[in-house]
């Protein structure tokens, strides 16, 4: 029998990418978004699935009542609301908005499987990698501290109403469909676009630190994965559990684009700040599931590269 899905923040990068696997199998996908911005994400789709053009704060009975799969992705996404003098925006967002959602379950329908988009930055630095979920959580911003804040809303609602929530915490996530204007979002991506417009590359420390990088349509099969199996009230991370030293990456960039430009500088001091320096996870319980990357990380930065082109 088909489902009928919900997925907030469903024109972004992520969520677009969801919304096309399901509508692929036949499924019936709802896509709340706060605005049309985005509705190019979903070019090919857009007469298949239904938008709901509202504030994820303002989710209400008929946005929730029989879906069988809820995807929270709406969220902010990266450390520099409070840099630009806007701290209240991700509390707005991943604070308001998840308990606005969890509320909205706990009235009209309790009953799905709810999965949860968290970030690894949940964590911030760690003394011993690969990270899991024995590691210690440290966010430096604001922006990962109201995601870890979500989190814990989440673990609540479950153990007090019985809501059906798994929590997936992204690590680096590219590929096509993601706004490749925003270095403070989606380094890579940025990267990526800069060296197919020929373009001069600039690089942290040489690339000389460890991360989990994931090509997104891994990143979407994973959230059907543990909308189907995942454990109930569990943490699981999302990301090819590798230790990667980022300029492997350009180095496959400077493979597919001969004669790259590349500078390297030092980053910036809020960077430093906020920045993780190694990150790379233990994604075992995920694979214990079913799921594995299908993408290697040369193929999905060529599948960028055509996307960008």
């Amino acid at each position: 029998m088909n489902k009928k899905i919900l997925i907030t923040g469903g024109m972004g990068f992520i969520g677009s990418h969801l919304a096309k696997k399901y509508v692929q199998n036949q499924d019936k996908v709802y896509i709340l978004s706060r605005s049309e911005n985005k509705k190019n994400n979903i070019n090919g789709i857009e007469d298949k699935v239904n938008l709901i053009i509202k504030d994820v704060k303002e989710i209400g009975e008929t946005d929730v009542v029989d879906k069988d799969y809820i995807f929270h992705l709406a969220g902010t996404v990266d450390n520099y609301a409070i840099k630009e003098d806007k701290p209240y925006k991700d509390i707005e967002i991943n604070c308001n908005g998840t308990i606005a959602l969890l509320e909205a379950c706990k009235k009209y329908n309790p009953k799905p499987r709810i999965v949860f988009g968290s970030t690894f930055f949940v964590n911030g630095n760690v003394d011993k990698l690969p990270v899991d979920m024995n590691s210690p959580c440290n966010p430096l911003g604001l922006y990962p501290a109201t995601k870890l804040a979500a989190e814990h809303f989440c673990h609540i609602y479950y153990n007090l109403f019985d809501l059906n929530i798994t929590i997936a915490r992204f690590t680096n996530v590219f590929g096509p469909f993601e706004k490749s204007n925003n270095k403070k979002k989606a380094g890579f991506n940025f990267i990526i676009n800069q060296a197919v417009k020929g373009e001069e590359i600039q690089i942290y420390n040489n690339g000389n630190f460890i991360r989990d990088y994931i090509y997104v349509e891994d990143v979407a099969d994973a959230c059907v994965t543990l909308a189907e199996k995942g454990e109930t009230n569990k943490v699981y991370y999302v990301g090819r559990g590798e230790f990667t030293k980022f300029r492997k990456l350009i180095d496959i960039i400077e493979e597919q684009i001969p004669n790259t430009k590349i500078k390297i500088i030092e980053p910036p001091e809020f960077h430093k700040k906020v920045g993780i320096t190694n990150f790379v996870c233990d994604n075992s319980d995920l694979k214990k599931l079913g799921w594995t990357p299908k993408f290697s990380l040369e193929e999905g930065i060529r599948k960028t590269i055509d996307f960008y082109k």
